[in-house]
């Protein structure tokens, strides 16, 4: 009640990342561990309704990744029995997908079609409040699956916009409920990062810069012609696509990945397209998405005041560990996190997951106060006797200890050689 005042629109932002797990040996729990369970969804949606008192509007909405087939997702998880739920109540729930499109890819994994949502977008220019201006890369930007050309031209030198979904900007409240996992870019997902979801065009979101460290990229770590080749190729596929030209596609797609295979097994590290802990580039689109959508008007403007009210709540009751955040294993906790401060949830979530905030780009980036992103430091109030008070000051369970994706592992293995050297 201190959030929704009546009148008010109101979005739930869950995570509905995709249709399916990408973890073909996880049959139990797999899609509980993927998106945010619409068991969730509905407990706060009686509360948006109590709030609203038979005024406003709530909408359920999310843009999921390009390849989510939005209508099989909605099936299997049963949103569309929540949707009609309320419609024999009397009460509207709206059910969005945010997404410019979504795309079917064949068996080859090239795209087939696009199918066209009615959401909107609206351009919002973050400028010189950037979290990129000033980080040194080639500004080589790219998103896979998306035109490296159309992502450079949103975001060079210090022009850095974003098209968000006019539905989102539109709120008056937005409850962010996110499905806390690891995460192959960012190592974590939480409820920063679930604020991806806001976008229309995902061809505006940076997710890595070309090439290696010393190429002033973050794609991988060390100079490699056969990943560069690999890099050359997928660019081409996504221009076939764009085209039309599937037999082109097809080709292009398979020179990619024989490149890509080469690359991983010949060069001097195994990392690809962003996936590794020395990606410098997602954590600052995060915290870009982050700034808009509490200080950009209903046009798109950036003002000095929020803009609408933000409530975190994160579905851990199962989590998701190891390959997200498309292929992850469950992770029971049987846990509910929530927050007004999305910094806070998630060096929240880095602790209770067992992983040092420090090795995660983001949350070591708001806590240095290198962003425009402020947070404080949160005092834990829980139904578990043990895990109140301070967070420097609490201790979680072992068994609630993650395990990260393959390709971050290194990272927390390099922290504990050097904690072992030191010790000696």
């Amino acid at each position: 009640g201190h959030l929704i005042e009546k009148g008010n629109t109101v979005v739930i932002k869950p995570n509905l990342v995709m249709h399916k797990n990408g973890n073909s040996n996880i049959t139990q729990d797999a899609m509980e561990c993927l998106i945010t369970h619409p068991s969730c969804i509905r407990a706060i949606c009686d509360y948006c309704v109590i709030a609203l008192n038979g005024t406003g509007r709530i909408i359920i909405a999310d843009a999921p990744m390009q390849g989510c087939n939005f209508r099989e997702l909605v099936k299997k998880m049963h949103l569309d029995e929540l949707i009609n739920f309320y419609e024999d109540k009397g009460i509207a729930v709206e059910l969005l997908d945010l997404r410019q499109y979504q795309a079917e890819f064949n068996r080859n994994k090239v795209i087939t079609h696009k199918e066209y949502t009615s959401s909107r977008g609206v351009i919002v220019h973050m400028g010189e409040k950037s979290a990129h201006v000033g980080s040194g890369c080639n500004q080589q930007y790219q998103v896979s699956d998306y035109s490296k050309e159309e992502t450079m031209q949103h975001h060079h030198d210090n022009v850095h916009d974003y098209e968000i979904a006019e539905t989102i900007l539109q709120a008056d409240v937005i409850i962010n409920f996110c499905k806390p996992k690891t995460h192959r870019l960012a190592g974590i997902t939480a409820a920063m990062k679930n604020m991806v979801g806001v976008t229309y065009n995902k061809a505006t979101l940076p997710h890595r810069t070309a090439g290696s460290i010393s190429e002033g990229g973050d794609a991988y770590q060390h100079k490699s012609r056969l990943k560069r080749a690999a890099d050359w190729a997928l660019t081409q596929k996504i221009k076939a696509e764009n085209s039309h030209s599937l037999k082109i596609a097809t080709l292009y797609r398979f020179v990619y990945g024989a490149f890509l295979v080469a690359g991983r097994k010949l060069a001097k590290d195994t990392y690809y397209i962003g996936s590794w802990y020395g990606n410098d580039t997602i954590w600052r689109t995060v915290v870009d998405l982050n700034y808009i959508v509490k200080y950009a008007d209903q046009q798109g403007h950036l003002q000095d005041t929020p803009q609408r009210k933000l409530l975190h709540l994160g579905d851990m009751i199962i989590a998701g560990e190891r390959n997200g955040p498309v292929s992850p294993e469950p992770k029971k906790l049987g846990v509910i996190l929530a927050s007004e401060d999305a910094a806070a949830f998630d060096i929240t979530f880095c602790r209770l997951m067992g992983l040092p905030y420090e090795k995660i780009p983001m949350c070591r980036s708001i806590c240095d106060n290198k962003t425009f992103i402020c947070w404080k430091e949160p005092e834990l109030v829980s139904n578990f006797s043990q895990i109140n008070g301070r967070l420097c000051d609490i201790s979680f369970p072992e068994t609630w200890k993650f395990r990260l994706h393959d390709a971050w592992k290194e990272s927390m293995e390099i922290q504990s050689r050097r904690s072992t050297v030191t010790e000696k």
